[in-house]
This record gives structure tokens, C-alpha cells and sequence, in this order.
């Protein structure tokens, strides 16, 4: 009699089992496919936000003088002229406007510029280590800069390991400096690989 309850016990447990993982089953199908479908979505947001951005520097120094967008233009163009010797025109310039609010006796807020085409910033970002009073950067998402700071501390190990290092977008690009591997040799001979006869 026990026996003939356990049975019972254990064939309705297992009905009842297989009959909610029966219902559970396209729970569980449209879950996989949302999971998907988001993660699509993200890639595509952050594409957009990166192709958004692809056009435009942040300017971090430049004084605030001007009374108007018309007077930060010309605020702009004068120091890129007169700094790196790159004429930009009005009709380059997309957007350009003061990061945050101002304030009184605060250091000046950072520019952000907007150009029309993506070869006008690539021009600028190649020399920008000439210019004297200002830094440029380039315009990240919150996630990439976060990113960005994180790997700094890798940068910096590596870089002080005497490999070429540097970051990339989001990601830390490490070349080894292969003069150093070259000294390392001459200086230690028997550490060369030796191959079997």
C-alpha cells in the first residue's frame, strides 16, 4: 500500500512536471528570442551613438569670450588657424557650443564642435599635440570613457615596459617594441631559443 502512494506520489509529480515544462516551453523560447532581439538593439544604439559622435572634438582650454555661437566660431577658427595653420570655414562647422553651465571664476567649459565631414576633424586630431593654450579630444559615450579609464593603468604598465601602446576607441592596442627586444638579446645571448637538432 505504501508503496503503490509513493508510486502515485512520484507519477503525479512527474505529470504535473512535464505538463508546466510544456507550458514553460514557449515562455522560455520567447525569452531566448527577446534576449536576442535586445542585444541587437544595443549594438545598433551604439552604433548610432558612435556614428553620432564620429564628426566631432571636444576643445578643453579655449576662453569664454564670445557673446554669441557666431562669436565661438570665430573664437575657434582663429586659434585652429593660428595654432596648427588649418583654415576651417563657417560651413564646416556643423554645431559648436559650451559643454554644461557657466559659472562664475570657473576654468572655461569645454567646446564641443560638430564638423560637416569626418576628413576635417581627422586633419585636426593629427596635429592637435601643436597647439599651445588648448586640448582636443574626441567625443565618447559615457560607457567608452568609462571604458577609456579603465585601461589607462594597462597603458601605462605597458608603456613602461617599453611596448607601443595605446587606446583605441574603447580597446588598448599593445605592439611590442621590438628595438628593446632587440638590446635584451645582445645583452643576454644565452637566453636565445635554441633549437633541436
Amino acid at each position: 500500500m505504501q508503496k503503490q502512494t509513493i508510486e502515485l506520489k512520484e507519477s503525479i509529480t512527474n505529470s504535473v512536471i512535464e505538463k508546466m515544462e510544456e507550458k514553460l516551453k514557449p515562455v522560455i523560447e520567447e525569452n531566448k528570442n527577446l534576449k536576442v532581439k535586445i542585444t541587437k538593439l544595443e549594438n545598433e544604439i551604439e552604433y548610432l551613438k558612435r556614428d553620432k559622435k564620429q564628426n566631432n572634438i571636444i576643445v578643453f582650454g579655449l576662453e569664454e569670450r564670445e557673446e554669441s555661437t557666431s562669436g565661438l566660431i570665430q573664437e575657434a577658427t582663429e586659434i585652429f588657424n593660428k595654432d596648427i595653420n588649418i583654415n576651417i570655414e563657417d560651413y564646416e562647422i556643423n554645431t559648436i557650443y559650451r559643454i554644461g553651465k557657466r559659472t562664475l571664476g570657473a576654468k572655461p567649459r569645454p567646446v564641443l564642435v560638430s564638423f560637416v565631414n569626418a576628413w576635417k576633424k581627422k586633419e585636426i586630431m593629427k596635429v592637435r599635440k601643436n597647439f599651445k593654450d588648448i586640448y582636443i579630444t574626441e567625443d565618447y559615450t559615457k560607457e567608452v570613457l568609462e571604458k577609456r579609464k579603465l585601461l589607462q593603468t594597462r597603458l601605462k604598465e605597458e608603456r613602461m615596459k617599453g611596448n607601443f601602446a595605446y587606446l583605441k576607441y574603447d580597446k588598448l592596442v599593445v605592439k611590442e617594441n621590438n628595438i628593446t627586444k632587440e638590446k635584451e638579446k645582445e645583452k643576454y645571448p644565452h637566453r636565445r631559443k635554441q633549437h633541436p637538432s
